[in-house]
């Protein structure tokens, strides 16, 4: 008669040790293939708003006029910020328009002109700011960002008529053309390649000619 042998005790614990592994195995490989989908998401968003925020940026730049006081279209021209005068409202009236970097965020304010004085004045500060894009890191990845294409992280960067890059302090009056650029990267520490979303943005009233700098 054939004798049966149980399952001994080291069989058991090699058993449960080997399924543990394969277990542990499994949730590492889930867990790492959530976080490479997660970060892909992650920086596809951010990605998405920037290239979003560039662009809305750039058609409002390339429609900068003079203000309702006669003031120049371009108030203040800076690495990291710019301030200039165009309908953003469509309401026939110039709002002062001020795109600027902080803490990561690339933010537009705006200013709407006080119509009862004489002349007609606009107020100091921006009357409201919001977020054109998140996650910039021009500036935190060692880049400095008030030097004019001294390097490729400025955020705006000048050129006027005769395709000469300007440099600071910039005269308002020579701007012609403006490369904005920003870095995206919503985690340095897990994607050190940023994400350059850039544009070419030749000013209306201010351009007389639509080739971009070299």
């Amino acid at each position: 008669m054939k004798k049966y042998r149980g399952i001994t005790l080291i069989e058991t614990i090699v058993s449960i040790g080997i399924f543990s592994i394969v277990m542990l195995g499994t949730a590492v490989f889930f867990v790492r293939m959530w976080e490479i989908n997660s970060f892909t998401y992650e920086i596809g968003i951010a990605s998405f708003v920037a290239s979003r925020g560039v662009e809305e940026a750039t058609q409002n730049i390339r429609k900068a006029r003079p203000a309702e006081n006669g003031a120049f279209a371009i108030e203040y021209a800076d690495a990291d910020e710019i301030i200039f005068f165009m309908d953003y409202d469509y309401d026939g009236v110039a709002e002062r328009i001020h795109y600027f970097l902080e803490n990561e965020r690339f933010q537009m304010g705006v200013r709407e002109p006080d119509l009862t004085t004489t002349p007609i004045s606009y107020a100091t500060g921006d009357e409201f700011v919001i977020d054109a894009a998140n996650y910039i890191v021009n500036e935190s990845s060692g880049y400095d960002v008030f030097e004019y294409y001294g390097d490729s992280s400025e955020i705006f960067s000048y050129a006027n008529v005769d395709d000469n890059k300007l440099t600071a302090p910039i005269d308002t009056g020579d701007i012609k053309m403006i490369k904005m650029l920003l870095f995206v990267n919503p985690d340095p520490l897990r994607k050190p390649n940023n994400v350059r979303i850039q544009s070419f943005i030749v000013i209306r009233n201010l351009g007389d000619f639509d080739k971009i700098p070299t």
